[in-house]
């Protein structure tokens, strides 16, 4: 038994790193509790293995000791094969679901970030469903973190000849958005337009409050509210507040600030400080009441 035992505890260390490298993440970037289960995982399997194996060769004329040996080698063999092909099972998804959660912890930012451009573009040189499927995937992390300039890159680099009609509404939806946090409103509405109308309806209606606001910030407030019409946002927190950021722009840019302003505080109520965010970019008749209540907000707090 000491042979498998032995076994079983290298394989154990083993697996962390094993899993780290397969998946694509760095093991400074594993959580402890992903490498204490790769551990005791790992070792849990080789002694079982081990053990069967002894009862196995104990019935043959081998001698103890040589048997002891060999079950201790046959069970960190298979040990070690089938930690490798549950490594490899789902590995990319793994792996980004880990990086795309440390991305958004400051400390391991930039080390997550390096491993997330490696593992996106080996995926890319091997297979393009798949480096789209992760780059969607990966989108909400990265923009939810701040990284707008890395997330647009990564949907510009989206080949549209290779997109499905489902995968190319996501993209340019997602696109649209990143591109008003560079305030370049004729990119977002590029990016709109190349869209297939009218798409499913949880889709269509974020489209549609998204033309109302490019339309807001471009002083077409007539067309913007008419554009919104009688879409019900009541159930749907986050699509109540951009319909806000669209009316608040639509009330300042026919010179009712005090209106506007109520409509900015509304949404402070409801979404925060994030809400007002929201309303610097892209630039429009808005935005510069929303930066008066952040100062506010800032000197108060």
């Amino acid at each position: 038994m000491i042979p498998t035992l032995i076994v079983a505890v290298l394989v154990g260390l083993a697996a962390p790193l094993i899993r780290g490298w397969i998946w694509g993440v760095p093991f400074s970037l594993l959580s402890i509790a992903t490498v204490l289960r790769s551990f005791f995982g790992s070792v849990l399997t080789v002694l079982v293995l081990g053990v069967v194996a002894v009862f196995a060769l104990r019935a043959t004329p081998m001698p103890h000791e040589e048997s002891a040996r060999i079950a201790g080698a046959i069970g960190g063999a298979v040990g070690l094969l089938l930690l490798l092909s549950s490594a490899r099972r789902f590995r990319h998804v793994r792996g980004l679901s880990i990086l795309c959660q440390r991305v958004q912890e400051e400390d391991a930012r930039p080390t997550a970030s390096a491993a997330l451009d490696r593992l996106l573009d080996k995926v890319r040189r091997k297979d393009e469903q798949r480096y789209i499927a992760l780059v969607l995937m990966a989108t909400g992390p990265l923009t939810q973190t701040g990284m707008w300039s890395e997330a647009r890159e990564r949907l510009r680099s989206l080949d549209d000849d290779v997109l499905t009609e489902a995968q190319a509404v996501l993209r340019n939806q997602a696109l649209a958005t990143c591109e008003l946090q560079f305030n370049d409103v004729d990119a977002a509405q590029h990016a709109i337009d190349r869209i297939e109308r009218p798409t499913e309806s949880t889709i269509e209606v974020w489209l549609v409050a998204m033309e109302a606001l490019l339309m807001a910030v471009r002083g077409q407030s007539a067309k913007a509210l008419a554009h919104l019409g009688a879409q019900d946002a009541d159930d749907n927190p986050s699509l109540r507040a951009s319909h806000r950021l669209v009316h608040a722009h639509i009330l300042a840019g026919r010179g009712d600030e005090d209106a506007a302003l109520e409509e900015l505080r509304a949404l402070q109520r409801e979404a925060g400080l994030a809400g007002l965010e929201r309303v610097r970019l892209p630039r429009g008749p808005a935005s510069p009441l929303a930066e008066r209540l952040l100062n506010e907000a800032d000197q108060s707090g």
